[in-house]
């Protein structure tokens, strides 16, 4: 941003004293002026702001409440504190350049005194203009760093790691509705494909130490409690320990534990009480600061408890800022006018803060979303559970263009689209929020695996329903080639067939006859690759009621990236793991079977005859509810006998 205005606020010559130092500004030149500031007077006022900012959620007005003037009074207190003198010109300055520009400006705090990070800058009110700075302009607090990384690029999905700690012994959080309140101010984003959330049950100091190892993600967001520790002058968030009760995390183990992450996540969001409060004695002991300092990018955070209507609307307008690819300290803006919206006379726009290491408020290079084609399809039909999980490897969350569904073969001189045909599926059943599958063979084993490892039958069970309508991808979808026996290498199935190369005639209806023509219909063999990282694959072959699949499975495949994790058709026969299992009543990572139309789901493993209850397009899966990490692939090899 080339519209910057960063303030370096320090220690004065004399107690109670401080230096306000523009080391940069569009207006230009770099004034400095001397201060007075009753800190210790300001930061007895908290609680009491506190309070006020939080009631004021519950109330509305018509004129100004007596606590939005509790707030002015200390917004205007320190804007005229810090903006005087040369730094004020150089400010008015600044506004007005930027202006002329059409741009605004960021106020950029770095605040080098003890104390001064404990003070609710977010409140700094221009009387002369009428606005608070921080709903008008964006307002980061700077942290100092000799390096920071340059934006990520990534491809949609965003990867979002939620956690909701709720030890015993403290107010206890109704985690299914904190799911939910973030689920729905994600929702447009999940739905489309932008943001992918995981959520993690174990928020333990192990829990959340393994499921950072697993993969890369973009963003942590934990809800939760934190508190400030006087004695230790630092900020802590309150895990779940083994006994169920509180494990206090200070603000520097948390740092070190985020560091095990490759790579470190970019963006933590705080939502817990007092995570954006700091001490009066150390300028990184607060929770959010101390991770900025550690090297965490951007660390978004709550300087005062927040209401649940507050936080969803402050999310909402986060992520869509950031999914949109706008810059940290945007986000954090659009948040606050998130919250404006639940309510004229609510101050809860002030509670937010955002600490940003470097300069770069860009932390992500977000690609566009690829154009896809408007679904024909309708509504998934059936009970098969849909499982939001983790990104495919070599095979991101691409839409890819819609093909029409499979013909059936039939018994003629030629095969033509005079054959009967069912009707078009809706969609595929889904146990995952399924992507796309690969327009080709997934790659060899070795080519698969995430840099780093995770133990072999170690998986969390991470679940988080949506709801997504998918259609059958053209390179992904499983078409019955035209030429039976023959296999395509440029398609995915193989088929055979007893069709003959002539078929009897059929003599033609005569005038005034009303008999269709005899059809004889074919019993095609399908052979397909099933793989270990895909929820569901199309297999192409088509059923009526009473119709049978005598299906066989072979070959092997590894239900994570540890070399151990190789598993056959049967998958984990040893009872382990029950609670990854998207079906219950098969092995974990064994092969499934599903249909589009209905809810029923079968054991497969390394063979299974299967009568259908209604017709439909079969699928096979994977019994597992996380997929990352899954590699390698089965072969299937399907004889579908039609009733009668």
């Amino acid at each position: 941003m080339d519209t910057v205005m960063e303030l370096e606020i320090g220690p004065g010559p004399e107690p109670g004293s401080y230096v306000v130092h523009v080391l940069r500004s569009v207006g230009g030149g770099e004034p400095r002026e001397t201060i007075s500031l009753d800190l210790d007077d300001l930061i007895e006022r908290r609680p009491l702001l506190e309070a006020s900012v939080l009631s004021s959620s519950v109330s509305a007005r018509r004129v100004m409440s007596d606590t939005e003037t509790a707030l002015q009074q200390v917004g205007l207190r320190l804007f005229e504190s810090t903006f005087r003198g040369a730094v004020a010109t150089a400010y008015r300055t600044s506004m007005a350049v930027a202006s002329e520009r059409g741009k605004d400006v960021q106020i950029s705090l770095r605040l080098t005194a003890p104390g001064l990070a404990a003070l609710p800058w977010e409140a700094l009110f221009d009387a002369e203009a009428g606005v608070y700075l921080c709903r008008k302009e964006t307002l980061v607090r700077h942290v100092p760093a000799p390096y920071s990384p340059a934006a990520l690029a990534i491809e949609p999905p965003m990867r979002v790691l939620g956690m909701i700690s709720s030890p015993r012994g403290l107010p206890m959080l109704d985690v299914s509705a904190e799911q939910e309140r973030l689920e729905e101010a994600l929702r447009p984003h999940l739905d489309s494909g932008r943001v992918e959330l995981h959520w993690l049950d174990d928020v333990s100091w192990d829990g959340v130490h393994g499921k950072l190892l697993e993969g890369a993600w973009h963003v942590l967001h934990f809800v939760g409690h934190g508190v400030y520790d006087t004695e230790t002058d630092e900020g802590v968030l309150a895990f779940v320990g083994h006994d169920g009760r509180a494990d206090y995390v200070p603000a520097s183990a948390l740092a070190d534990l985020l560091d095990e992450a490759d790579p470190t996540p970019r963006l933590v969001v705080l939502n817990s009480c007092e995570s954006g409060a700091a001490g009066t004695s150390d300028l990184f002991s607060g929770t959010a600061a101390a991770l900025a300092h550690s090297g965490i990018r951007a660390v978004a955070a709550m300087q005062f408890s927040i209401s649940d209507l507050a936080a969803i609307a402050f999310a909402r307008g986060f992520y869509t800022a950031l999914a949109n690819g706008r810059g940290i300290d945007e986000a954090v803006r659009s948040g606050r006018i998130g919250i404006l919206g639940i309510g004229r006379g609510t101050l809860e726009w002030v509670t937010p803060v955002l600490y940003l290491r470097g300069h770069d408020t860009k932390l992500f290079d977000v690609a566009p979303m690829p154009a896809a084609k408007p679904a024909t399809t309708g509504p998934i039909a059936g009970a098969i559970p849909i499982i939001h999980t983790g990104p495919i490897p070599d095979a991101a969350a691409r839409p890819v263009p819609d093909a029409p569904a499979p013909p059936r073969i039939a018994a003629t001189e030629e095969v033509t689209d005079a054959a009967p045909k069912p009707p078009a599926p809706t969609a595929p059943p889904v146990h995952a929020a399924t992507p796309p599958a690969p327009p080709h063979r997934p790659a060899p084993a070795a080519s698969v695996p995430p840099p780093r490892p995770r133990k072999s039958g170690g998986k969390p069970w991470l679940v988080v329903g949506i709801i997504a309508t998918l259609a059958i991808g053209a390179g992904a979808a499983a078409v019955l080639v035209l030429n039976p026996g023959i296999f395509d290498p440029t398609r995915d199935v193989a088929v055979s067939s007893d069709v003959p190369t002539e078929a009897p005639a059929s003599p033609l209806p005569s005038v005034g006859e009303t008999t269709p023509p005899e059809v004889v219909t074919s019993v095609p063999t399908a052979q397909l690759p099933v793989p270990m990282n895909v929820a569901w694959t199309p297999t192409g072959v088509w059923c009526e009621a009473g119709d049978t699949f005598d299906i066989t499975v072979t070959g092997e495949a590894w239900h994570d990236i540890a070399e151990d994790s190789l598993v056959g058709p049967d998958g984990l026969t040893g009872g382990e793991v029950p609670q990854a299992r998207v079906f219950a009543e098969a092995n974990t990572a064994s092969v499934i079977g599903g249909f589009d139309t209905n809810g029923n789901m079968f054991a497969v493993g390394n063979g299974s005859t299967y009568t259908c209850q209604l017709a439909g397009q079969l699928f096979l899966g994977i019994n597992d509810t996380y997929l990352v990490g899954n590699h390698g692939e089965f072969w299937a090899e399907i004889t579908h006998t039609p009733a009668g």
